[in-house]
């Protein structure tokens, strides 16, 4: 593996803990921040340093920016610097910490992996090109979304104003090259609550394993309570009944296996206790969908994942919030009318979602990607398919690539989010090789 980033380390981790240092999840808008000025300062703290490298920047009404170098035909980087809230209960810092854990030092924070690390490595990947005063044979704009992980509005501003790229990668997913995306279909179901049922909620974000729930309800059957002591939730008498307190480990909604639903915990632990609670952790608790009658996969991109990211209580109703990411080879009609048919009894509203992504394993595109990748790890990888949904999928041409190697216990979604330097290091040193290839 060649090691020309290794010069670049201190100033690619300092500039990574300055990214980090801002809580950079969606918030209030502001004057020229559509979304919160905690995305509006981590943008404009990345074009600052991408300007001092030589390269033109501009801030799109604060939905998005990039910074470009080079003149001819355009390749895109699209990322974000926006991020999901840091959660509970982290060990080091969610806003930047390094820590040394034995031989190896680790960088800590809420986007190490998704997404400001891979933004840094793309960037000082770049950067090492053009101190070796090389000449790209084509234009590379590095764009930096900050709408990201709630809803895509800066990457729809983006396409509706300015150019689009010929070919473009996302370093936002894993490595080696990522050629197929799921669909995704995010949608809520809405229930009228039993009498004895109060009110039960939990969750952060539909694109998340929730690690905190509660349910409150009149009566406690003794099973139930049983393996609610078992299960480490906490039961305490209100005056109504009973209020139930459970915790669980996020995880990134489109792998809810990694993760422990606080929400389905519960469920499990009360299903005893009526029917309206025991459906639902029926028809919920299988990843695979099959409760719903939608487990469903096919050859090009595999399973259909489901998880239950949020529930909410509002006039008598609980509303449950999906996250359904489904085989490239179905549609989301598919998903929905199963759906209908398994839950009659509730109002389905879908209120987003991602077409399917699927790029020719033997393009250009994709050869070229998978050769840097090869060359620098001396794998013989082949290209993969995810569940996750990237901006690749936004753009004409375009795959995901990096930053997560196979085999890494990815903190994604999760509290302690962190990169290990070497990691960091050597996605630099595949995307360095990568930029050679398509436009150097």
């Amino acid at each position: 593996m060649d090691h020309t980033m290794k010069r670049y380390e201190k100033e690619m981790t300092n500039t990574l803990l300055s990214l980090l240092s801002v809580n950079s999840v969606q918030g209030e808008p502001a004057e020229g921040a559509p979304f919160g000025k905690g995305t509006k300062q981590a943008l404009e703290r990345f074009l600052r340093v991408a300007a001092s490298f030589g390269m033109q920047t501009k801030d799109l009404d604060g939905y998005c920016g990039y910074a470009e170098i080079g003149e001819g035909e355009l390749l895109g980087i699209p990322f974000h610097l926006d991020t999901v809230p840091f959660g509970e209960d982290w060990s080091h810092s969610p806003l930047g910490e390094v820590v040394t854990q034995g031989e190896e030092r680790v960088i800590y924070g809420r986007g190490t992996e998704d997404d400001k690390g891979p933004a840094v490595a793309v960037l000082y990947a770049l950067k090492s090109l053009l101190d070796e005063c090389r000449t790209p044979k084509r234009r590379v704009r590095l764009i930096a979304g900050l709408n990201e992980e709630s809803g895509w509005k800066c990457i729809e501003h983006y396409l509706a104003t300015q150019e689009i790229p010929a070919l473009s990668f996302s370093p936002d997913a894993d490595f080696p090259v990522i050629h197929s995306e799921k669909g995704v279909c995010h949608l809520t179901l809405t229930f009228d609550l039993p009498q004895e049922v109060y009110s039960f909620s939990g969750g952060e974000r539909v694109n998340m394993v929730a690690d905190r729930a509660t349910l409150e309800v009149a009566t406690l059957s003794d099973a139930a309570f049983s393996k609610c002591l078992k299960g480490g939730i906490k039961v305490k008498m209100t005056e109504k009944g009973f209020l139930l307190s459970a915790t669980g480990i996020s995880a990134h909604g489109s792998t809810p296996e990694k993760g422990e639903n606080a929400l389905l915990k519960i469920l499990y632990a009360v299903k005893s206790s009526g029917d309206f609670l025991a459906d639902l952790y029926d028809a919920f608790h299988q990843t695979d969908g099959s409760g719903l009658g939608i487990a469903l996969s096919d050859q090009k991109s595999g399973a259909l994942t489901l998880n239950l990211g949020k529930a909410e209580t509002q006039n008598g109703k609980v509303i449950l919030s999906l996250d359904i990411r489904y085989p490239v080879t179905f549609t989301e009609k598919d998903i929905t009318e199963r759906i209908a048919k398994a839950m009659p009894q509730a109002t389905l509203t879908v209120v987003g979602r991602h077409l399917p992504l699927y790029v020719d394993p033997h393009s250009e595109l994709v050869t070229s990607l998978m050769d840097a990748y090869n060359e620098v790890t001396g794998e013989n990888a082949k290209p993969i398919a995810i569940g996750g949904a990237t901006y690749a999928r936004a753009f004409p041409n375009a795959v995901a690539f990096g930053p997560v190697f196979p085999g890494e216990d990815s903190k994604i979604h999760q509290k302690d989010e962190s990169i290990a330097l070497s990691a960091f290091l050597r996605a630099a040193e595949i995307y360095r090789r990568a930029l050679e290839k398509l436009a150097f």
